[in-house]
C-alpha cells in the first residue's frame, strides 16, 4: 500500500472539530500549569470569557448540606443582587449536584433581544460536586452555547478542582478549602 492510499483512507477532522480540540487542549493546558490557587482562579476566568464568551462568571463553593452557597469568586456579577439557589432551582441543583451541567436555554424577550443565559456547571473532586461555577450572560456576539462548549463545561467540571483545590493523595478525601477571595480586589486590580 502507498503512502498516498493511507493519507486517503485515514479519518480526517473538520475545521470545527480541529478547532474545538485546540481549544480543549488549550484549556486543559492553562488549568493544568497554573502556578497556585489564585492563578488557577484567573485560568478559569480566562476560559470562560475566551472559549465561552463570558465575563459574568462566579465560582461557589457548596456547603455540606447545600443549602448554602459562598462565593469562592466573581467578575462581572453583583453578589447583592444574586442569589444561586434561587437562580438555579430545585431540580436544577439536584442535578448539578449529581454532576451534571445546567444550561438554561435562552428565551426572547417581546424586544427580541435574547434574555440572559446561564450555565451552572458542577467542579467534581472524587465524584462530589464541590463547588458550582455559575455563567451568566453572555457577550453579544454569542448567540448560545454549542456541543464544542458543552465538551468544555465537561472539561472544567472533571478537572478543574485539582488546580483550584489541590492535589489529592486519598481517592476519598474532601479538597482543602478554597480561600475566599475578594472579587472587588481582583476587579480593582
Amino acid at each position: 500500500m502507498s503512502d498516498k492510499q493511507g493519507e486517503a483512507s485515514a479519518p480526517r477532522l473538520s475545521a470545527a472539530d480541529a478547532m474545538n480540540d485546540l481549544r480543549l487542549r488549550a484549556a486543559r493546558k492553562r488549568l493544568l500549569e497554573s502556578r497556585d490557587q489564585e492563578d488557577a482562579i484567573e485560568g478559569l476566568r480566562e476560559i470562560v470569557s475566551t472559549f465561552l464568551g463570558s465575563e459574568e462568571i462566579g465560582l461557589f463553593s457548596v456547603g455540606r448540606k447545600a443549602t448554602t452557597f459562598p462565593v469562592l469568586f466573581s467578575f462581572g456579577i453583583d453578589l447583592d443582587h444574586y442569589d444561586l439557589l434561587r437562580a438555579l432551582g430545585g431540580a436544577g441543583l439536584r442535578r448539578v449536584m449529581s454532576g451534571e451541567c445546567h444550561v438554561e436555554l435562552p428565551a426572547r424577550r417581546r424586544s427580541g433581544a435574547m434574555a440572559k443565559i446561564q450555565a451552572f456547571i458542577p467542579i467534581r473532586f472524587a465524584n462530589h460536586t464541590v463547588a458550582i461555577l455559575a455563567i451568566l450572560r453572555l457577550l453579544p456576539q454569542k448567540l448560545g452555547f454549542d456541543g464544542a462548549d458543552m465538551e468544555l463545561f465537561k472539561l472544567l467540571s472533571n478537572e478543574a478542582a485539582k488546580p483550584l483545590f489541590g492535589p489529592s493523595t486519598h481517592a476519598n478525601q474532601q479538597p482543602r478549602e478554597l480561600t475566599a477571595i475578594n472579587h472587588e480586589s481582583i476587579n480593582q486590580g
